[in-house]
């Protein structure tokens, strides 16, 4: 599943198509966005569960999107991200409760 977005939300759309193309990731969280009082995007935060051997790398590429606006990758492992989200003391929890999913499988 990968959810598709509106108009106001276009540079999360971007760096999410970059985030599929370049991690092949499980599932992409989108937890945190923030808007100007007009209700214009500023910036997000994405949540990739992926499983890569150069998360360097991998970083760079995502990073490399040409993006008006700021933006931040949290990246984990699906283990990782497994063993955490049904934690209630863990942000993978936040994370997995409170973001929205936007590619993945529920």
């Amino acid at each position: 599943m990968t959810m598709i977005l509106d108009e106001r939300h276009q540079p999360v759309q971007m760096v999410l198509d970059q985030v599929i193309e370049s991690a092949k990731p499980e599932a992409v969280f989108l937890y945190n966005c923030k808007y100007y009082w007009s209700g214009e995007l500023t910036s997000f935060k994405l949540c990739v569960i992926c499983d890569c051997s150069d998360k360097r790398r991998l970083l760079t590429e995502i990073f490399d999107v040409d993006c008006d606006i700021p933006f931040d990758i949290l990246l984990y492992t699906k283990e990782q991200f497994e063993e955490f989200k049904d934690n209630p003391s863990a942000f993978a929890h936040r994370i997995f409760t409170k973001g929205t999913m936007l590619y993945g499988n529920e």
